[in-house]
């Protein structure tokens, strides 16, 4: 009789079964469902702006500037369909457009400047972050016209966020784990030069990586002026630690060369559930930040160890 065998994957969807199992043991309303629903909702902005964060970090490159990215984005909407009285449709164009320039503007820096993308993007923080601030001049944008309030009223509900969420990491995980792209994007995180004399044009495709991810953070801000009917330059604030861990506790490597979208999903779960139980459980939510940079730390070298024995093998 052959033993059983659970994928990584599987593995990790049993722990965070038993992590729900035992929050709800100590709280009974923490297995209702609208507890369950206020925990999947909880990750859907920072899904949707991390899902193709994990195939450019699969390729061996990184993003820190998603949640700034998503508040300008925010803000842009709102200022165009607020302000501008856009229609919709123009609206959101636009708006995934800024994302797209944004991330061509990180590509750009790393890959023909030779900045670090750690460094480019972190400025990128900074800048985009800066520039929501300034144009919304630190205030909501909550004027929003009926056709933008009603969308998502007349579509999906209080469920819209959450199925964007789901169609972007499918997409995510197809496109990664289910066709030659995603094959080459593992190759060139596992050993650039060698993907490189193999004939794969590196910079090209890490540059196509960088736009997508740029556009789905876009995205994320875009779902979350729907979802709130508001506009705020603080949106995203923290997104960057929460993609890291989520990304490494659900199996995706820092170092490049492994990746799993539907793992990102299971790690963001895990966070949120741990988080939500702190607060339905009384712990200060200071200890949530405290916590999650704990986790963070033990995911790295959790990540370090796995990267030891991948390359041993």
């Amino acid at each position: 009789m052959k033993s059983l065998r659970i994928s990584p994957i599987g593995k990790r969807v049993i722990f965070v079964f038993v992590i729900f199992g035992a929050f709800a043991l100590l709280k009974n309303s923490f297995a209702t469902y609208d507890s369950i629903l206020s925990i999947v909702q909880g990750i859907a902005f920072v899904g949707i702006a991390s899902a193709f964060l994990t195939l450019l970090i699969t390729s061996g490159e990184f993003d820190i500037s998603i949640g700034a990215n998503a508040a300008l984005a925010a803000i842009v909407a709102g200022e165009l369909v607020a302000k501008s009285h856009l229609s919709l449709g123009l609206s959101i164009f636009l708006t995934l457009l800024v994302g797209l320039v944004i991330g061509a503007i990180n590509g750009a820096v790393v890959l023909i400047a030779k900045v670090p993308s750690f460094i480019a993007t972190i400025a990128m923080l900074f800048i985009a972050r800066s520039f929501s601030v300034y144009i919304s001049q630190a205030k909501a944008i909550e004027n929003f016209p009926g056709l933008w309030k009603g969308f998502k009223e007349s579509f999906m509900g209080q469920y819209f966020s959450i199925f964007v969420m789901l169609v972007v990491i499918l997409i995510g995980e197809f496109i990664l784990n289910h066709t030659t792209f995603g094959k080459v994007i593992a190759a060139i995180g596992a050993n650039k030069e060698a993907a490189r004399i193999a004939g794969i044009n590196v910079i090209r495709t890490k540059f196509i990586l960088f736009m997508l991810t740029g556009v789905g953070a876009a995205l994320a801000g875009i779902v979350a002026d729907i979802h709130f009917s508001s506009a705020r330059s603080s949106l995203g604030t923290g997104w960057e630690l929460y993609a890291i861990a989520g990304l490494v506790i659900g199996g995706t490597s820092l170092f490049g060369g492994r990746g799993t979208v539907v793992g990102l999903l299971i790690g963001l779960l895990l966070m949120q559930i741990i988080a939500s139980g702190m607060v339905a459980g009384g712990i200060d939510p200071w200890w949530q930040t405290v916590i999650t940079g704990v986790i963070v730390l033990i995911s790295l070298g959790i990540d370090r160890k796995r990267k030891k024995v991948f390359v041993n093998e």
